[in-house]
């Protein structure tokens, strides 16, 4: 096999100058300054600039326009620190024609400290690469935003933590439900949501085995609600999350109670209307012998006006508890056109001549229309409910207070409210949905907890609804919603 080393140095030199000519990646020698000292045919044509035209001058001023670009700095690193870099660049405007490339860049310092070799490299699959990331990027911020969509449309709250507890997002629903701003949130540790921050860690493992469970939460506010609550534990390549889904079941709890409420009232209609029924026999035989005594006894005599109004109570009593035995069993079968202001008056007469101590130091303002509140129900029905409302209002006030009615019939709205509010001393939330539950109450002595509730089955068989809104120690308004009646009064 021949020797194909080359003999002499000027063979040597011969062959390093191919080498450097024909290479094919881009070549410029610079020495320690920045001067090009070389350049190849590979970087004439990466650069369409004979090599004439910049050999001698220094490369920060030959191609200044990729200075102007910014993207340089490696440039003046291995110049000052003789620091090596690799840099690829994308869409950049070379210094000597108007069309965008992309180019591998890189610089090192010669062994011998006189300067420094800078390589560069163009290639269409640079580009094709660039635009293909740039395709990718766009698709997976599609992706991502149609995910977040997707989690904000959900009706339920969806939550992520880090494995430490600490809350990374929160969706839509929960910034609703919770009433966090989700950056307001971001950081803390979901404890924070819980009415009880031990809580979490009590029904965390039984949660993430994708069993529900049943959770006291705490709005920002302050205000706390029922919730349902399920986790998952998210596994990644070097990292590992939690996925937790919450439920409000504030409305579904409000609606069990009512119905535990209403099935309570209508044991409570059945019972009270058999009372009724038992209390109307002997009211009939007080109610005769009284009238029989009254048209016995002159109205001179001194008496006589005691007999009447045994007579007249009887006979009030009668006519309540009749209407109570028809309308508490078949609601609506006797009702006819009324004026509300009447029977709110009545209602105060009646609760006042109760509670005698306490209108005495009870203020009480009136808001009523000045032409009839009319409403189709039955009078003594609604007297005695309104009464039971406003006696409960005087004795929430036993050192005093202030006591206000208002009227407000609104025919567009089709309604008819009637508020009653005083500045007692309020409704602890924890019996604010109790109120109208039958033989509820707080007091000693002062009755067995059905007034309230006949109130409410009342209004109930009004086609009405009776709302309360309460805090210990800051009063309560009770509002009554009547249905206005139709044009033809019916």
């Amino acid at each position: 096999m021949p020797d194909m080393a080359p003999k002499t140095m000027k063979q040597r030199l011969q062959l390093l100058e191919d080498i450097f000519e024909n290479i094919p990646v881009g070549i410029i020698v610079i020495d320690s300054s920045g001067k090009v000292l070389m350049m190849n045919r590979r970087q004439e044509k990466i650069s369409r600039v004979s090599r004439d035209q910049v050999l001698g001058g220094y490369f920060h001023e030959k191609w200044e326009r990729l200075f102007d670009q910014g993207i340089m700095s490696e440039y003046w690193h291995l110049l000052r620190d003789r620091k090596p870099f690799q840099l690829i660049v994308h869409e950049v405007y070379p210094q000597f024609y108007d069309q965008k490339i992309s180019a591998i860049s890189r610089g090192a310092p010669l062994s011998d400290h006189s300067g420094f070799v800078l390589l560069h490299e163009v290639s269409p699959e640079i580009q094709r690469d660039r635009r293909g990331l740039q395709q990718l990027s766009t698709e997976l911020e599609a992706s991502r935003n149609f995910l977040r969509n997707l989690i904000d449309s959900s009706p339920n709250v969806v939550i992520t933590t880090e494995e430490t507890g600490a809350v990374t997002s929160l969706n839509r629903t929960g910034s609703m439900v919770f009433l966090y701003r989700e950056t307001d949130l971001l950081g803390k540790h979901i404890s924070t949501l819980f009415e009880d921050p031990n809580e979490f860690e009590r029904v965390a493992a039984i949660a993430s085995m994708g069993r529900g469970q049943e959770v006291r939460c705490i709005k920002k506010d302050g205000t706390p609600f029922p919730a349902r609550m399920q986790m998952r534990n998210i596994e990644g390549d070097e990292s590992r999350a939690k996925l937790l889904l919450f439920v409000d079941l504030s409305r579904e709890k409000s609606m069990e109670e009512r119905l535990a409420l209403s099935e309570k009232l209508a044991v409570y209609s059945e019972l009270t209307a058999g009372i009724a029924h038992q209390l109307n026999n002997p009211l009939v035989g007080v109610a005769n012998f009284a009238g029989l005594l009254k048209a016995q006894t002159p109205r001179d005599d001194p008496s006589w006006e005691l007999i009447d109004t045994i007579y007249e109570a009887a006979q009030k009593c009668r006519t309540l508890l009749s209407s109570m035995i028809r309308n508490l069993r078949e609601a609506g079968t006797d009702f006819y056109p009324l004026d509300l202001r009447e029977v709110l008056a009545g209602a105060l007469e009646d609760a006042r001549r109760q509670e005698k101590q306490a209108d005495s130091i009870v203020h009480v303002s009136e808001s009523w229309p000045e032409t009839p509140a009319m409403i189709r129900g039955d009078a003594l029905q609604l007297r005695e409910a309104f009464k039971n409302i406003l006696v409960n209002a005087f004795q929430a006030m036993p050192e005093g207070g202030d006591l206000s009615m208002v009227i407000d019939p609104n025919p567009s709205r089709g309604d008819v409210r009637i508020r009653i509010a005083d500045t007692g001393e309020g409704i602890p939330e924890a019996n604010r949905e109790k109120v109208f539950h039958p033989f509820f109450t707080t007091k000693k002595n002062t009755g067995g907890g059905l007034g309230l509730s006949f109130a409410f089955r009342v209004i109930q068989n009004h086609s009405g609804r009776i709302d309360v809104r309460s805090g210990s120690g800051q009063g309560t308004t009770f509002t009554v919603v009547l249905p206005y009646p139709a044009e033809d009064g019916s």
